[in-house]
């Protein structure tokens, strides 16, 4: 037989179905998908619906459930397809699309999460000064920035830059070409990553510190030049403090008290997404070891649809 015999022998040869696992892997990933689609529609159409939760901060999270609700669309319903048929039936072309929305969206993802540490950060270490450093349009433009180099990191393979296409197109995974593998591994996760913990480790020793002023009663602050001192008790220190500033006729939400309540705000919403965050990568990590190692003992399909339930 010529090769090309033995190619169109090997593309009409289609591995056996298993029906039972067939509907339990798909029902499972199905129901994962749809947790995910309804999951961030619902926090997109949260901030969209309520003027009070349109501040910078909302924004990050807003493009983060954009870009995990782009690919709960074009990705995850094709990575389920390839999961339980055990081989890829739309081709090459759209083989090499699919897998490059697929970095896009996770790219932006992550990019995302190191953007609201950084946002967090910020937040918890010039609590006061935030509204004015950290702007609706400067939100924005860092949330272009974070799809401009998403999407720097994705176009590779389109533009050529993978390993030979394999000859049977029902096989479609990541590309494993040595230096794509690394380039993408650093920008779409290592880079962000250590970004993200030295945010987060300086969000953490900033909170322990002015936590530790607070309970030993002193928090020093600069008004007009001048440092005032106020020292604070620890059961009555709110009321007291709103209850003279209302009696001197000055604003409360100008006082102390106020300017602290912001700084607990801060910090509570720098935990939370701190929580996330970690366990986000958690998911990430074995994949970004894995892929520029090449390919393994599994084979590129499977972790190729690996990447995609795990992000």
């Amino acid at each position: 037989k010529t090769p090309v015999n033995d190619n169109t022998s090997s593309n009409s040869t289609l591995p056996q179905l298993d029906i039972t696992r067939a509907i339990s892997v798909g029902l499972v990933l199905g129901a994962f998908i749809l947790f995910a689609i309804v999951g961030n529609i619902v926090v997109i159409l949260s901030v969209a619906c309520n003027r009070h939760l349109r501040t910078p901060t909302n924004y990050f999270i807003v493009n983060l459930a954009i870009a995990d609700l782009l690919l709960s669309f074009t990705v995850l319903p094709f990575s389920a397809a390839l999961e339980v048929l055990g081989y890829w039936v739309l081709g090459r072309i759209f083989c090499d699309i699919w897998a490059a929305v697929d970095v896009l969206c996770c790219t932006a993802s992550i990019l995302s999460l190191c953007a609201i540490s950084i946002d967090r950060y910020i937040g918890v270490r010039y609590s006061l000064q935030y509204p004015t450093l950290v702007t609706r349009r400067k939100a924005i433009l860092a949330l272009l920035s974070v799809w401009v180099l998403s999407t720097v990191i994705s176009i590779g393979p389109l533009l050529g830059w993978k390993e030979p296409a394999p000859n049977d197109d029902k096989e479609c995974g990541v590309t494993e070409e040595p230096f794509y593998a690394l380039f993408s591994s650093l920008g779409s996760f290592y880079i962000p990553l250590a970004v993200i913990l030295v945010m987060y480790c300086r969000v953490y020793i900033v909170a322990k510190r002015t936590t530790k002023n607070l309970e030993a009663g002193v928090m020093k602050e600069m008004s007009n030049s001048k440092e005032l001192t106020l020292r604070i008790h620890s059961k009555n220190f709110h009321e007291d403090t709103l209850s003279s500033t209302k009696a001197k006729g000055h604003n409360p939400r100008s006082s102390i008290a106020v300017k602290l309540f912001k700084f607990s705000r801060e910090k509570k919403a720098a935990k939370t997404l701190g929580i996330v965050v970690g366990m986000f990568i958690l998911c990430w990590l074995p994949f970004f070891i894995a892929l520029p190692l090449g390919k393994l003992g599994t084979g590129g399909g499977e972790l190729r649809v690996f990447r995609s339930r795990v992000c």
